[in-house]
């Protein structure tokens, strides 16, 4: 497994990737460098080697600094987010794509390791660090999760607006979206995850793929994306599979047919959504298709 890369920006660092233990020196390298950095940016982390993210949490509360989360940081990274003396989220992801997500220690085979959540007092860590604000039974059951697919996943509060709730918590035995998950009457900021409701920008937001995408494929204005009443099908199951291309995780795409019958889409891959989309649609029709949505914009003209 690769460390994290670790970009700079002035007196801001990125981190991001998966956790391997490196990481703590390319760290206090930095810091060596640039005494005057202030912003740290944690960007889509699962995780990885337990020890480094207590390493690196401290020496970040020491130092003073601001984390923010970019999109997820889960595991060992959430305890490098939890070490900012402020902590915010930025706006790089939409809302229900950015998230801080706690859990315990794990063996090789993802498996609870309760001898090491033990040994490393992640119990009395996550207390301290949330500045006393954890919720102790929560943390309690968070850190014996059994499965390391599960965990106790913090978004923004203003989630809850859309959502309902903006805490959901999975115990990793079933296949689940998150916020399909137990909704938990909280919110990030009442427990110490966060330390303000500001969402802040990356230095390098403009060079993301979905800021580029969402420049390159703008929205057209024929309608909200959310509005189904103005999606060009007549089909029950397309609408129903709209309703779940909603859902997805981008990049993704959704074709229509001038038929109003067909439709195809896709989601999530590596592959050109957009093309995968538009070929789908096409197979169905035996007609040339358009492309209705791109990731969360309507592009769709009449």
């Amino acid at each position: 497994m690769s460390a994290m890369d670790l970009a700079k920006f002035g007196n801001t660092i990125i981190l991001s990737g998966p956790v391997n233990g490196a990481e703590w020196a390319m760290v206090k390298d930095a810091f060596a460098a640039n005494p005057h950095i202030d912003l740290v940016i944690l960007r889509n982390s699962h995780g990885g080697e337990a020890g480094t993210g207590y390493e690196i949490g401290e020496f970040f509360r020491k130092a003073g600094v601001t984390t923010a989360v970019s999109g997820y940081c889960v595991s060992s990274c959430s305890r490098m987010f939890l070490g900012g003396k402020q902590r915010l989220f930025t706006d790089d992801y939409p809302l229900d794509q950015t998230r801080v997500g706690f859990h315990g220690h794990y063996d090789a085979q993802g498996n609870l390791n309760g001898a090491s959540v033990i040994r490393g007092g992640l119990y009395d860590w996550i207390i301290r660090y949330s500045d006393g604000k954890a919720d102790p039974e929560l943390v309690k059951r968070w850190i014996a999760i059994k499965k390391n697919k599960g965990a106790a996943s913090f978004y923004h509060p203003d989630l809850a607006a859309t959502l309902g709730n903006s805490v959901f918590f999975c115990d990793g035995q079933e296949r689940k979206k998150i916020t399909s998950c137990e909704a938990i009457p909280t919110d990030a900021l009442q427990r110490g995850v966060i330390t303000d409701t500001r969402r802040i920008a990356s230095p390098d937001q403009d060079t993301l793929p979905d800021r580029l995408r969402a420049r390159q494929f703008p929205a057209s204005g024929f309608a909200a994306v959310d509005d189904l009443n103005k999606l060009p099908l007549d089909s029950d199951e397309g609408r129903e599979q709209y309703q779940r291309y909603l859902a997805a995780p981008t990049p993704k795409a959704f074709a229509v047919a001038p038929t109003r019958k067909h439709w195809g889409w896709n989601a999530g891959t590596k592959e050109d959504v957009n093309a995968q989309a538009l070929k789908r649609c096409e197979e169905r029709a035996g007609k040339a298709c358009v492309l209705y949505g791109v990731d969360d914009n309507v592009v769709y003209k009449e």
